[in-house]
């Protein structure tokens, strides 16, 4: 796997109300891109998409319809950052990543695995169709603990327009220079093993941060 795996995005939820309109907290420091409807027709979304390629994606509910939430992989989750995903330049990389994370000590490391590639899609307001494949993870994890993968079907630029327009920000905000992860001292070793074979990387590439059980 070469390069390794990179960062695609990060997605917070907002009440739909604000993905219609969004407030002045987020216009103020963020322009914003317009998204569109999911083809499950249960989650709308708009983009704030960075010159490094990295977006944060806001999503919403439909209506904030809790029928919309039955049976979705972030029906349970409440407003603010409910998941991140990877990307790479070859969709097989997730293969090796399975191998990886199969030849783990589940005892020593987060117990989790890939599933199988799922197809997904929107229509953007201009009429253009959008698809990818995502790749969840499963385990003994909640989502957003590990990352899910994102490949993209059609063009990238479809799904992210990285133009002078859209990566411009009122705030000066240009990518997204790392994330963060607040974990358990006890688990500590646990998720650094996991990154470790996510990333190729001793030590997992992404920077933990531990805090005390209460």
């Amino acid at each position: 796997m070469d390069p390794p795996p990179a960062l695609d995005h990060i997605i917070i939820q907002l009440p739909h109300k604000n993905i219609l309109d969004p407030p002045s907290w987020i216009t103020d420091v963020f322009t914003i891109t317009p998204g569109g409807r999911h083809a499950h027709n249960k989650t709308e979304n708009k983009l704030i998409v960075f010159k490094d390629g990295t977006y944060i994606e806001l999503i919403a509910f439909i209506d904030d319809s809790p029928s919309n939430r039955e049976g979705h992989w972030w029906g349970d989750k409440d407003y603010g950052f409910i998941d991140w995903a990877l990307t790479s330049s070859d969709p097989q990389d997730v293969e090796i990543v399975r191998s990886r994370l199969e030849k783990l000590n589940q005892r020593d490391s987060l117990a989790v695995s890939y599933g199988a590639a799922q197809e997904g899609g929107r229509r953007r307001a201009d009429g253009q169709e959008v698809k990818w494949n995502v790749t969840f993870p499963s385990g003994d994890i909640k989502r957003g603990e590990v990352p899910f993968w994102c490949h993209d079907l059609t063009p990238r630029e479809l799904r992210v327009p990285v133009d002078e327009t859209a990566t411009s920000h009122p705030c000066g905000a240009v990518g997204v220079a790392k994330v963060c992860l607040a974990v358990p001292d006890s688990k500590r070793s646990a998720y650094e093993k996991f990154y470790s074979a996510l990333l190729g990387r001793q030590g997992g590439g992404l920077q933990t941060e531990s805090m005390d059980e209460e």
